[in-house]
């Protein structure tokens, strides 16, 4: 198919995880796109009634071509694909082995709707970001907040989920450490995967390692990227190396930054680590020993 006559928009957040697969998607299939960067905490823009005739759910990415709006990111990448079979990085395997083994990966990390928050890798790293939209949040007045989320949002459960960030700043800090001791086991899972040599997750690029990269991006995001340093993940240290010198990674990611995700973080952290590090340590020696000692039960 002749893709140069085709027209991509695409609507988006900065440090949005599911915009930030989308992007690397794009890029990596060599496909130009109109871009519209939305604001979302800070100003609200996703609840506008404008941007309810896009997206009516209200959240982001929103990939429209031709006129015909896309909403999931994954159907977004796999439509890509799809779409340009011949152009870029193939993101799928072309076996039916291969696709299973690769959707069963991508629903046991992405960042999904219908299970609880800490339930999974993707869902933890979307919590472990909590601490940076509660400041992004504190931001704006917090009647402005509330008036926005409990009268323009659909999902009662985001309803919920940002007034309680904008009012305590937070999630409570044992639902935080549920989110840390999650994210252990996925760096561990991640790890072992890659302890056979293999350059990507799959072993040729694929869909599941444009997640991987959004995931890690954030993990450097909330300062917990020294894990990464302790030697304990020598594969995924060197793997994240990989994704970041791709192409694709500058124009997707860096250059997409916003600031007031940015001002956030610094607010948050101030340069130092996540005081969460060294339970995210522990947890990681916990799987770690686990594997080890199921591996030499085997």
């Amino acid at each position: 198919m002749n893709t140069s006559t085709d027209t991509f928009q695409l609507y988006h957040y900065g440090e949005s995880l599911c915009s930030q697969m989308v992007r690397l998607a794009l890029e990596e299939k060599q496909i130009s796109y109109v871009s519209h960067h939305m604001h979302l905490e800070l100003t609200g823009e996703n609840l506008s009634r404008a941007f309810k005739k896009i997206n009516p759910n209200v959240v982001v990415p929103v990939l429209i071509h031709n006129d015909v709006p896309l909403y999931n990111s994954w159907e977004i990448i796999r439509y890509l694909d799809n779409h340009a079979p011949t152009k870029g990085t193939p993101l799928m395997p072309t076996s039916a082995e291969g696709l299973a083994a690769l959707d069963e990966q991508v629903m046991e990390n992405a960042l999904r709707g219908d299970i609880a928050l800490g339930d999974n890798f993707g869902t933890s790293i979307a919590g472990a970001s909590t601490y940076i939209l509660a400041n992004i949040l504190k931001r704006r007045p917090a009647l402005s907040v509330m008036w926005d989320y409990l009268t323009k949002h659909p999902d009662p459960m985001r309803k919920f989920a940002f007034c309680v960030l904008r009012l305590r700043g937070g999630l409570p800090k044992p639902l935080y450490e549920k989110f840390i001791r999650r994210l252990a086991v996925g760096l561990a899972d991640c790890e072992q995967r890659l302890a056979d040599g293999r350059e990507y997750m799959f072993g040729d690029y694929t869909m599941l390692d444009i997640m991987m990269t959004a995931h890690l991006h954030r993990i450097e995001d909330v300062h917990l990227d020294g894990i990464l340093t302790t030697g304990k993940l020598p594969h995924l240290a060197d793997y994240w190396q990989r994704v970041q010198a791709r192409l694709s990674y500058k124009p997707a990611m860096t250059d997409q930054h916003s600031w007031e995700w940015r001002a956030a973080m610094d607010e948050v952290y101030q340069g130092q680590a996540s005081p969460f590090l060294p339970l995210l340590e522990s947890a990681l020696n916990d799987q770690l020993s686990d594997l080890e000692t199921r591996k030499a039960a085997a």
